[in-house]
Parts: structure tokens; sequence; C-alpha cells
């Protein structure tokens, strides 16, 4: 009986060293805390209590041929932004059914000087 109960505690671990490596583990760590952080973001954007979109356009700004210049949310499902394209520029209302320009025009010389 002592001979069995010595065997079986050998094969339960019996006190020895964890086998997994540290990297495995600090690599796993890692993993979870992005896929959390990801789940926080698009539970955000989708209750409508952050603009994912926004976020971005400010954490990698880029010059392009299209300067957006402001953008507002004006419902759950519709924004309102102000973009400059070729010397003119556009109030755009966007929405599910169908985006479409409420305004446009030249650019003044005064918002050019603050451009």
């Amino acid at each position: 009986m002592i001979l069995l109960a010595d065997q079986v505690a050998g094969r339960l671990g019996g006190g020895g060293a964890v086998d997994v490596p540290l990297g495995r583990i600090v690599f796993a760590f890692l993993l979870c805390i992005v896929v959390a952080a990801l789940a926080i973001l698009l539970i955000r954007q989708r209750m409508g209590k952050g603009d994912l979109n926004g976020w971005l356009r400010r954490v990698a700004p880029g010059k392009g041929a299209v300067e957006i210049v402001e953008v507002r949310r004006v419902g759950m499902h519709a924004d309102i932004g102000v973009v400059r394209y070729g010397g003119r520029e556009f109030l755009l209302l966007l929405h599910a059914q169908r985006p479409s320009v409420l305004r446009e025009g030249p650019i003044s010389a005064d918002d050019e000087r603050t451009a």
C-alpha cells in the first residue's frame, strides 16, 4: 500500500517543477490583454460611446488629397462632416440610407490661412 501511494504521488506532480516555459506564459498574457482591449473598443463603438474611426484618424494622421476638417455625430446612425477636396469644401450628411452633400463651395481665403 505504501509503495502504491509513492508511485501515485510521483505521477500526480509530486512537488516537481512546472514544465511550462515562461515565454509561453507571457505571450498568452499579452494575447489576452490585446483581445480584451479590442473587445472593449468594439463594445464602446457598438454602444455609440466611442468614435473608433475618429480615434484612429487622430492616432495615424495622414496627408492626402481629401482633408477631413471636422466630423460630428448628429444621431445614432448619422454623422455630419466638413471635407476639403480640390480647392472646394463640402458639407456632408452621412447616414445608413444614403450619404448626401448639403453644401458645396470654394474654400475662402480665411480658411486657407488657418489650415
